[in-house]
Order: structure tokens, then C-alpha cells, then sequence
């Protein structure tokens, strides 16, 4: 897509969330002005997405308005990079998802940015107690990540615009939208052959299923099995108190979002532990799926633009896969594993997602170095296989 273009789109998008997350409120306040004493207006959701939980609503402090305007900026930068990489105007599948990917790794640098911002800030990301604090005290949870997904559309539909109407002469004119010669031009795929592209799959999943061992035994989910005192009297407290991990790692544990543990916990049920691995299970197919896709378009040559694109790309692959886990986690675990929190107060799905995120945006950038590391070899092994082709033909020749 030219560079035209890839600015208004992005711009576009980046000026709706500027003007949603900065008047929205005041707004609000405005009209409730009009109405009778007491009455207040609702929490503001489309498709059942809050629209107002990430609103500024204090512009007196940082932390009520400097995480917001970093997501703006950032969801510009990175809407642009998805929208200037894209090879056609017409929007496709594959960039759809790689555009809700960079809006919802924007969304998760804002918020693990906020508890830093805190006047009484202890570490980079809140603990699992803060967080549903947070949302017990008023907040959503995931509220960035709502926002992010209840206003990408927004582009989508422009850009939908934009392309069915792309012969109009204005369009043409300022925004260059017919397509040339070059955009007919298909870049040369760099991995031709399938055991490639499966071995850079591979690599790239072996972040993330690191990542999934290591949160296995810490995943927040209550001992659902019932406690019944053993008959020799002996006492285990393990048996009967609530599960807590070692204190570095519940600061952390947020950020160890799947769970991979290769046997239940001491009184987890079968059918929890299968649930767990259910949505392990998920975020693995669909990152394998992504990490497919992606490997089919790594494109020949050195040019950096094409290793940044590879890298935020494997990002996005990150967070598209936690977030669908996610969803399936919201609804499978609150039947099999419920999480430790009060459902009249909290969502599980969207204590998930916030978790899925936080863990995309943290971790993402593992499975990026990957596929670049995997391109590399892949790389270099071709390199030496083809000069031992051509000496092969060339000894060929001589013996003729």
C-alpha cells in the first residue's frame, strides 16, 4: 500500500481514539448535566464492548491520561507498519488480523505501563489481587483491549470504503488508490519448500510453549476438588489453605498466562486439568496456524523493512493466539477450573483476555526473534548446500 494511504488510514484510526478516549468523558459529564439529579448513564458498550472503561477521566495526574496517549501514538505507529507492508488496497484476512494484532499490542503496552505511573507503584505489573481490585473498585478489566477491539473496525470500514470507491477521482488523486504495475508484483518467497516453513513454525512455537510449562503450576485457579480430613488425622495444610504462589512469582504470574502442566495439582479435578489443556491446546493450533501463514510470505532479499515486518509479525501471532485461548478460557474454565474471583463483580473472560494480552505484549517479542533466528538458519543452510550442488555439476561436466 502506498505511503499516502498508510498515513490517513493510520491517522484516521489514531484521531477516533484520541477523541473517544479524551472527550468521551466530558461528554458524558455534559449530558448527565442535563438530566435530574441523580441520574447517571450507564457504561457504554458496542457489541458488548466498553467503550468508556479506558476513557480519560483525570487529566490532573499522568496515570490517568499518559497510558491512553501512549496507546494512541503506538496504534498509530504500528497501524501504519501493517497498513504500509500490506501489498494490496483491497483488505484481506491475513491483515485484518495483523491490524487487530497491533492494536492490541498497543493496548497491552498501555496497560502495563499504568501500574508504573502509580504514586504507590512496587513493581512493572500489578498482581493478580490488585488487578481484580481494580475491577472490583470500579475499572474493567481489559479495558484497553475492549477499547482496542470495540474501535478497529472503525479503519476496517474506511478502508472498506476506501477500496470500493478507489476509482473516484478524488480518492485517486490525493490518496493514490489505483494500483499499479508493482502492486501486481508478487515478492519473492524466500522458504519454497515445506519442511522450511514447518521447521520455522516449530522454532517459533518453542517460545511460547516454554512460557506455557513455566505458567503451568502457577495459573490462578482455585482447588475445586472437595477437602475431606483424612482418617489417620494427620494434618496437611496444603490440603485445606488457599494456593498461593512464592511472592516473585505472583508479581509476575500474570504474565504466565497458559498453563501446561503434565499431571493435575494436588486437588485439581481431571476434568479441570483437561480444561487447562484444552485452552493450552488452543492457543497452540491457532499460533501454528498464524506462524504458517506468515512463513509462506517471508519475503527474499535483506532489506530491514522485511525483518521488522517478519518480527512484528511473529509478535502478532503471540497475541492473536493467547486472546483466542482466552476466549475459550473465559468459557470452558468457569464450568471445569474457576478462577479466583467473584463472578457478580468480574467476567472471567475478560480477566482472561487481560491476562492473555498482558502475556502477548510481554512475550510476543520472544516468537519474533524466533522466526527471524529460524529464517537465518534456514538461511545459511541453503548457502551451503547450493555451492555443493554446483561443484557436484561442475565435476559432472568434467567427467563428460
Amino acid at each position: 500500500m502506498n505511503r499516502r494511504l498508510s498515513v490517513a488510514l493510520a491517522a484516521y484510526g489514531a484521531w477516533n481514539q484520541a477523541v473517544l478516549l479524551f472527550a468521551f468523558d466530558p461528554m458524558k459529564r455534559l449530558v448527565i448535566d442535563t438530566l435530574a439529579p441523580g441520574s447517571r448513564i450507564p457504561d457504554v458498550r458496542v457489541l458488548g464492548l466498553s467503550l468508556d472503561g479506558f476513557a480519560v477521566h483525570d487529566l490532573d495526574r499522568a496515570e490517568g491520561w499518559l497510558p491512553q496517549a501512549v496507546f494512541v501514538v503506538l496504534s498509530g505507529i504500528l497501524t501504519y507498519g501493517v497498513f504500509r507492508g500490506a501489498r494490496w488496497i483491497r483488505p484481506r484476512t491475513r491483515t485484518v488480523l495483523a491490524l487487530v494484532g497491533a492494536v492490541l499490542l498497543a493496548s497491552g503496552v498501555a496497560t502495563l505501563i499504568g501500574p508504573l505511573l502509580g504514586p504507590d507503584a512496587r513493581s512493572a505489573v500489578p498482581t493478580y489481587g490488585e488487578w481484580l481490585g481494580y475491577a472490583r473498585l470500579g475499572a474493567v478489566p481489559a479495558a484497553a483491549a475492549q477499547f482496542a477491539l470495540g474501535t478497529v473496525w472503525l479503519q476496517v470500514a474506511v478502508w472498506s470504503l476506501i477500496w470500493r470507491y478507489r476509482h473516484a477521482a478524488v480518492l485517486v488523486e490525493y490518496l493514490g488508490t489505483t494500483e499499479g504495475p508493482q502492486a501486481e508484483e508478487a515478492p519473492v518467497p524466500l522458504l519454497t519448500q515445506a519442511r522450511e516453513r514447518r521447521d520455522l513454525v516449530c522454532a517459533a512455537l518453542i517460545p511460547t510453549v516454554l512460557l506455557a510449562v513455566a505458567g503451568g503450576p502457577f495459573l490462578r485457579h482455585t482447588r475445586v476438588r472437595p477437602l475431606v480430613q483424612s482418617s489417620s488425622g494427620t494434618f496437611d495444610p496444603e490440603l485445606w489453605t488457599a494456593y498461593r504462589p512464592p511472592a516473585a512469582v505472583e508479581e509476575w504470574s500474570g504474565l504466565l498466562y497458559p498453563a501446561l502442566r503434565l499431571r493435575p495439582v494436588g486437588t485439581e479435578r481431571i476434568s479441570g486439568w483437561i480444561a487447562t489443556l484444552a485452552v493450552c491446546a488452543v492457543l497452540l493450533v491457532a499460533s501454528a496456524v498464524a506462524l504458517r501463514s506468515v512463513a509462506g510470505r517471508v519475503e527474499a532479499g535483506r532489506r530491514p523493512a522485511a525483518s521488522v515486518r517478519l518480527f512484528m509479525r511473529g509478535w502478532y501471532v503471540t497475541l492473536l493466539g493467547a486472546v483466542a485461548a482466552a476466549f475459550v478460557d473465559g468459557w470452558l474454565l468457569q464450568w471445569f477450573a474457576p478462577r479466583l474471583s467473584d463472578p457478580e463483580s468480574v467476567r472471567p473472560l475478560w480477566v482472561a483476555v487481560g491476562d492473555a494480552v498482558r502475556f502477548g505484549t510481554a512475550w510476543g517479542w520472544a516468537t519474533g526473534a524466533a522466526c527471524l533466528g529460524a529464517v537465518l538458519l534456514l538461511t545459511h543452510r541453503g548457502r551451503e548446500v547450493a555451492p555443493a550442488a554446483d561443484v557436484d555439476e561442475g565435476e559432472l561436466n568434467v567427467a563428460r
